[in-house]
């Protein structure tokens, strides 16, 4: 009998790629084009998992609110966008602006 344990799927792999990858940024969720940005579109992920159709992100709203969607629906937010997510909550440091945990 061997000691050697299986490898992860790669599945996992791209999970724990992604969660490090993205942890602690700022999240946008990827609208259709020419909406106007809303505050209810950021967000912080909180986790990220396999699903037969891609990976699976958990993120942090506003007011601690928890939603998933899938991460091809996501992406980080640009300098503009979260300059202007300061300015909607008066904030003077944009990078201050949303608790990570």
């Amino acid at each position: 009998m061997s000691n050697l344990t299986a490898a992860p799927p790669v599945e996992e792999i791209n999970a724990r790629s992604y969660r490090r990858a993205h942890i602690g940024r700022l999240m946008i969720i990827e609208r259709k084009e020419g909406r106007e940005l809303a505050a209810s579109d950021f967000f912080h992920i909180a986790d990220v998992a396999t699903h037969p159709t891609g990976l699976l992100v958990t993120g942090i709203f506003q007011n601690a609110r928890r939603s998933h969607m899938m991460a091809t629906a996501v992406r980080e937010a640009n300098a503009e966008e979260t300059a202007w997510r300061a300015a909607q909550r008066g904030i003077d440091h944009p990078e201050e602006s949303f608790p990570t945990r």
